[in-house]
């Protein structure tokens, strides 16, 4: 019979999020702007203390392949928690489901999250991310394994951390960064830590090993596919550093003005895939050529995961309402700009079906022919 217990338990903990919301906003606590550090850490130790006592580690023990209670199960009961409050500072923003409506939060604590860019990020830990917990959470009380599920979940968030605190620190919010922000760094080091323990730690999954493989048409189609992939990021990053080259330049001014935004989080994102992106997929194409690449399909969740949330957000500020119209993508270009940034989507996932389609070619071991 299935194990609910520490996936409905976290659910109700993670509503305590709403009350605090409302009490920190309505109250004079945001006078002094160190207060809401201290309020978030003091409340995500309570959450984790909470948590620990009502679903302890005894009741899911670690065995050979499986996870158990541990570092991970009780990361996603807090973060369960944090996508609540996302969920419900955004909600207040907004003046929705009877919650006052104010922005005293993003004014005093985090201001860089009152931006179409801050809204997509919590709106999608509070949606995407949620539902991801609830399944690792799952999986673990019930002995599954939870590897490909963490990772997807760590890819994403880790790259909506990337483009948070680089913007943040490198755009015009960083004139004024309280406290506050130092939030951010639970967010970035427990993510990280849960993507190098799968790293580290064998598939449960014994498969054999091929050295050929029935996808080659496939694997062809692909590689063209991360070439081109990999020529637009190239000139969207050469955008976001200002470069003078004129295809740069007129790509820029006239499909994507949204990555010369002053806030710095559109040209964030492309730097994202310029810097990581491009070396990836280059590091893709030698592993669909060469079998027994074994760091593949990890690395193409993680890195599908974060194409997908990252352009989401990113593409969604030309519909935002609070969105400056300077920066929408121009309706000439529209189509084209909707069509490249899809087809950004659609080859890394493209890629990560292609892993799992037939996983003994990325598998390292004695090889027998296919």
């Amino acid at each position: 019979m299935a194990n609910f217990i520490g996936v409905l338990a976290s659910c109700f903990i993670s509503l305590s999020g709403i009350p605090l919301v409302v009490f920190v906003t309505n109250s004079d606590v945001l006078s002094q702007p160190i207060n809401l550090m201290v309020i978030g850490f003091t409340s995500m130790a309570t959450i984790v203390v909470f948590v620990y006592l009502v679903v302890p580690p005894n009741g899911i023990k670690k065995e050979e392949g499986k996870e158990g209670r541990g570092v991970l199960y009780y990361t996603c009961c807090l973060f369960m928690w944090a996508s609540m409050t996302d969920l419900a500072l955004q909600s207040q923003r907004f003046g929705l489901f009877g919650l006052k409506s104010g922005s005293d939060y993003f004014d005093h604590g985090e201001p860089y999250l009152d931006t179409p860019f801050g809204l997509g990020v919590q709106g999608w830990n509070g949606i995407v991310n949620y539902l991801l917990y609830i399944h690792i959470i799952y999986n673990i009380d019930n002995n599954k394994d939870p590897r490909y599920t963490a990772i997807y979940w760590a890819g994403g968030i880790l790259t909506s951390q990337f483009c948070v605190i680089v913007g943040a620190y490198s755009g015009s919010f960083a004139t004024y960064l309280p406290p506050s922000v130092a939030m951010n760094i639970v967010f970035v080091v427990f993510p990280m830590w849960v993507f190098f323990h799968f790293l580290n730690k064998p598939r449960s999954d014994k498969i054999q090993p091929i050295n050929s493989t029935k996808y080659r048409s496939l694997d062809i189609f692909l590689i063209a596919g991360l070439l081109v992939a990999s020529f637009f990021m190239i000139i969207r990053g050469l955008g976001a550093l200002d470069s003078p080259f004129p295809l740069t330049k007129y790509y820029v001014t006239t499909h994507e003005p949204y990555i010369m935004e002053p806030g710095k989080f559109g040209a964030t994102w492309v730097l994202y895939g310029f810097i990581y992106g491009v070396p990836f997929q280059l590091f893709a194409i030698y592993g669909l050529l060469h079998s027994g690449c074994d760091w593949m399909i990890d690395l193409v969740v993680f890195y599908a995961a974060g194409m997908l949330q990252g352009t989401c957000v990113y593409m969604a500020y030309t519909w935002f309402p609070m969105s400056n119209p300077e920066y929408h993508i121009p309706q000439t270009s529209m189509y084209m700009v909707i069509a490249i940034n899809v087809f950004l989507v659609f080859i890394s996932n493209l890629l990560l079906w292609r892993c799992f389609a037939e996983p003994q070619y990325f598998v390292k071991g004695k090889l027998k022919k296919n």
